[in-house]
C-alpha cells in the first residue's frame, strides 16, 4: 500500500477575527450656539475596523498591526459604548509570515 505525503503543517502564530465595529462617543462643541441648537445634539457615531484581540465585559481592544509578537496601532472600546459590532472574516497569521527575509 503506497502512503501519501502529508504536508507539513506551518506553526501558528495568530488566528484572530476581523470585525466592523461602530461605537458611539463623547462630543464637544467650542462654538456660540443658539441654545435651542444645543439641545438637539448627539453623541459622535465612530468606526473601526480590526482585528478583535480581546473582550471583556468592560471592554473590546482592537488591533491593526502586528510585527511577531508586538502589536500596533490599538484601539481600545469600551463595551458599553459599542452599537453594532458585525464579524467580516477570520486570518490564520503564520510564524513563516514574519521572517524578513521570506519576501
Amino acid at each position: 500500500m503506497a502512503y501519501k505525503k502529508r504536508k507539513k503543517e506551518e506553526p501558528i502564530q495568530y488566528e484572530y477575527d476581523w470585525y466592523d465595529c461602530w461605537w458611539e462617543d463623547a462630543s464637544s462643541d467650542c462654538v456660540w450656539k443658539k441654545i435651542k441648537d444645543a439641545e438637539t445634539d448627539k453623541p459622535t457615531m465612530c468606526y473601526t475596523g480590526g482585528y478583535l484581540l480581546k473582550k471583556t465585559k468592560d471592554s473590546h481592544i482592537f488591533v491593526m498591526s502586528f510585527s511577531d509578537d508586538e502589536i500596533g496601532d490599538q484601539m481600545i472600546i469600551p463595551s458599553k459604548n459599542i452599537k453594532k459590532l458585525t464579524k467580516q472574516f477570520s486570518k490564520t497569521f503564520y510564524v513563516k509570515d514574519f521572517i524578513y527575509d521570506n519576501y
